[in-house]
């Protein structure tokens, strides 16, 4: 005698395996709650301080390239550069010339304060000795890497108070329906970089070394972080 098979709890539906499953309670399992949403873009910005500047120093050596410490001799004459600098090597690149000398060119890097920049193209002919040339390169007013992401992390902050207020402004227009932040992309803008330099600190640029057609101005950049927002709330059911 066949047995018929009851109701079947929620519980007993979970223990069956899937194709066991009655049709009906399949489609009731997979359907998804509907939701409704409301979508904003929101836009914030400031401005990045930097409180160095990234100098590059370009050094040239001539010389037999028997028995010297190459790398030593040129930390040791641009020491006097600049004061508690801490000169990294980016390049070196060696040629041989037709007298059978060994030409170098490093490029090293550091980042100095403002204060020192007027002072640096006295300082690179003083370090400069018979084959041995010190010049400045570049100076660009960049911030580092620190400095931007603290200014992102704020800008972030100041966007999640956006979104609170946007969140209760909604929750007071349609009372009941408790909606939440469903989701948040953030993106950046790029602001184009000002070319103008004037008053005390272009000549304060151009004081610094005369081969400087690479340097970039000295100021600060802007910043622009946005994000897209979703607002939503579970859809009330009809009667």
């Amino acid at each position: 005698m066949r047995r018929l098979m009851g109701p079947l709890t929620a519980a007993a539906l979970l223990a069956l395996p899937l194709a066991a499953m009655p049709a009906t309670a399949m489609a009731q399992t997979i359907v998804p709650p509907v939701t409704d949403s409301v979508s904003l873009n929101l836009s914030v910005e400031d401005w990045v301080k930097t409180e160095t500047a990234l100098v590059t120093l370009v050094v040239d050596v001539a010389g037999s390239g028997e028995g010297t410490n190459l790398r030593g001799d040129i930390l040791k004459a641009v020491a006097g550069v600049a004061d508690r600098a801490e000169w990294r090597f980016i390049a070196m690149d060696k040629q041989n010339d037709s007298a059978g000398l060994d030409r170098w060119q490093a490029l090293l890097q550091a980042r100095l304060p403002e204060s020192q920049l007027p002072a640096l193209n006295d300082r690179t002919k003083k370090a400069s000795r018979s084959g041995l040339q010190v010049r400045v390169g570049s100076v660009a007013f960049d911030p580092t890497l620190a400095e931007t992401e603290t200014t992102r992390a704020a800008l972030r902050d100041r966007l999640y108070a956006q979104v609170n207020g946007e969140l209760k402004r909604l929750n007071t227009a349609f009372p009941g329906r408790n909606y939440r932040v469903a989701g948040i992309d953030f993106f950046e803008q790029s602001v184009p970089r000002a070319v103008m330099v004037t008053g005390a600190r272009k000549q304060m640029m151009e004081a610094a070394a005369a081969p400087m057609a690479d340097a970039q101005p000295g100021v600060q950049d802007k910043l622009v972080v946005g994000a897209r927002v979703t607002l939503s709330a579970f859809a009330t059911p009809p009667n």
